[in-house]
C-alpha cells in the first residue's frame, strides 16, 4: 500500500494514461478517414491500399521503435539527410513523442479494421437518402453514418488502449516511463 501511494507512482500513472489517450486519439483520427477512403470512395487499387494500410499489424512494436530511432534519433537517417542543409540536430525523439509515434504506427489498424467492417456492413443507400433529403456531406456523416460507426470505433479504440497499456518494446526502447517499463526496471533492480 505504501508503495502504491508514492508520488512517483502517480506520475507513472499519469504518464501511462496520457500515452493511452494520445495514442488512441491519433489512431482514431487516422483510421476513421482512412476507412472511409478505402470503403466509400472509388480509390484505384483499394485492395492493395487496404493490404498496405493493415500491414503494420505484422510488425512488433520494438521493431517499429528501432526503425523510429534509426530514422529520427540522434545521427539517424533523417538527420544525416538534413545535415547538408544546415540542420544540426532534430528534436529529441525519446520519451512521449517517440513512444506515441511508434505505437500509433503499429496500432491504428485495430481501429481501421473495425471501422472498415462497420462501413462495409452499412447500407450506402442510407447516406444517399439523407443527401436526397437535403443534408450535406457533414450533416449526413454526423446524423446517419456516425451513429453506425460509434460501436466499431469504441471497440477499436479499446483494442488500441489495451495494446498501448501492455506494450513494453516501444516504451522501453524510447525510454518512456509507462507502467510496463517501470515495473520491469523495479523488478530487475530488485535482483541487484
Amino acid at each position: 500500500v505504501e508503495f502504491a501511494l508514492r508520488p512517483r507512482t502517480f506520475q507513472v500513472l499519469l504518464n501511462t494514461v496520457g500515452l493511452v489517450a494520445v495514442v488512441t486519439t491519433i489512431c482514431a483520427l487516422i483510421a476513421v478517414p482512412l476507412a472511409w477512403l478505402l470503403v466509400r470512395t472509388d480509390l484505384p487499387g483499394r485492395r492493395v491500399w487496404t493490404a498496405l494500410a493493415v500491414l503494420p499489424l505484422v510488425m512488433p512494436s520494438y521493431v517499429a521503435a528501432f526503425a523510429v530511432i534509426a530514422a529520427l534519433g540522434p545521427r539517424g537517417l533523417v538527420q544525416q539527410a538534413l545535415a547538408p542543409l544546415g540542420v544540426e540536430r532534430l528534436p529529441d525523439i525519446y520519451g512521449l513523442p517517440g513512444a506515441a509515434l511508434t505505437l500509433v504506427m503499429v496500432s491504428y489498424p485495430y481501429i481501421l479494421l473495425s471501422v472498415r467492417a462497420a462501413l462495409q456492413s452499412m447500407d450506402p443507400s442510407l447516406d444517399e437518402a439523407a443527401r436526397s433529403l437535403g443534408h450535406g456531406g457533414w450533416s449526413t456523416f454526423r446524423r446517419v453514418t456516425w451513429p453506425h460507426l460509434r460501436p466499431a470505433l469504441a471497440a477499436g479504440t479499446l483494442l488500441v488502449a489495451l495494446y498501448t497499456l501492455s506494450d513494453f518494446g516501444a516504451v522501453s526502447l524510447l525510454q518512456f516511463n509507462a507502467f510496463t517499463r517501470v515495473i520491469y526496471l523495479q523488478y530487475s533492480a530488485s535482483f541487484d
